[in-house]
């Protein structure tokens, strides 16, 4: 089991990191037109489906690879919705969906629920979009529903600045798509390794701000990083942030390999990886002090996409039945 980056995963993240290099506003919820074109060219969302699907045959350690560097950009874009979106219409063999998601003609928003059979769901980055990626409570349906801004009853204010939050109506829902079971239990496999990376990118990223600013900052006449107070902290961050993306490979890798134990790793991975970007974004805000806590500086939207993602997908109480043994 091989867990170090290729040379071609390393050139891949650097192409990603090229792309989102400003790709959305600091405190906007939506991608360039531009970065989202480049994305799909560069086959974001057809990365790991087969050949034969019309995508392109790569890996899940391939796709977290990626997914990474969504997270330390802290990009804005329904990037992982319509990845799945993509995967969950290619599982039912329609084409025509499929290659609407996969050439990003076509995005998906998602939605956990509905809840106590209520016609109304919270989805996030539901404007724009034309497909809703539907989540059972149980997690254990997967649902593609046509999307329009028609459907949208209320606009809501997001945690996170990146993403929009809305209430949507599924009175007039279209179902386009629909895998139960094994089929979806892969799917939410996959979603969870690929949220785990998002959060590796997080704390990669809060590690790097956090260098960065000991750097250039000047107290009693010398950079804040020279005092041990600083450099430890920020040592810490590295060993966090180095860690999370090594646990995010073994998962990848796992599932690419169908390891016995892939679901256990996985679940690992994403308690890992959450605690390990909460931490860092929490640290890094400590680090730049006073600034830090004001809405200008970009320090707080790391805590809150490292918060957002830990709502979904693989929850806590989920992840700790697999790791227990129950899942």
């Amino acid at each position: 089991m091989d867990l170090y980056p290729s040379e071609e995963q390393r050139e891949l993240a650097a192409a990603v990191r090229d792309v989102l290099a400003g790709a959305a506003p600091p405190d906007g919820a939506t991608v360039r037109g531009d970065a989202w074109s480049a994305a799909a060219d560069q086959g974001w969302f057809a990365l790991g489906l087969a050949e034969a699907d019309g995508g392109l045959g790569g890996t899940l350690a391939d796709e977290a690879q990626v997914f990474a560097q969504i997270g330390a950009a802290a990009a804005a874009g329904p990037f992982l919705a319509t990845n799945l979106a993509a995967r969950v219409a290619t599982t039912v063999g329609d084409r025509a969906l499929a290659e609407g998601l996969v050439s990003g003609a076509l995005r998906a928003a998602h939605a956990f629920g509905p809840h106590d059979g209520a016609d109304r769901v919270t989805v996030f980055d539901a404007r724009g979009a034309a497909v809703l990626l539907l989540v059972d409570e149980q997690r254990s349906r997967l649902r593609l529903v046509r999307l329009a801004d028609r459907d949208i009853v209320d606009d809501l204010s997001p945690m996170d600045p990146a993403v929009t939050v809305a209430r949507v109506s599924l009175d007039r829902a279209e179902v386009l798509a629909e895998i139960t079971g094994a089929g979806a239990g892969a799917v939410l496999v996959r979603a969870s390794v690929l949220v785990a990376a998002v959060l590796s990118g997080v704390a990669t990223a809060a590690t790097s701000m956090s260098v960065e600013y000991a750097k250039i900052r000047e107290q009693f006449g010398r950079p804040i990083g020279a005092f041990q107070a600083i450099s430890h902290r920020c040592a810490e961050m590295a060993i966090r942030s180095n860690a999370a993306a090594a646990v995010v490979d073994l998962a990848a890798v796992s599932v690419d390999e169908e390891h016995p134990d892939a679901r256990r790793r996985v679940a690992a991975a994403r308690r890992f990886t959450e605690s390990s970007a909460l931490e860092n974004a929490r640290v890094n805000i400590q680090n730049h002090g006073a600034i830090g806590f004001t809405w200008e500086h970009g320090a707080h939207r790391l805590l809150k996409r490292a918060r957002f993602l830990g709502l979904g997908f693989q929850p806590r109480d989920a992840q700790t039945e697999v790791l227990v043994g129950a899942g």
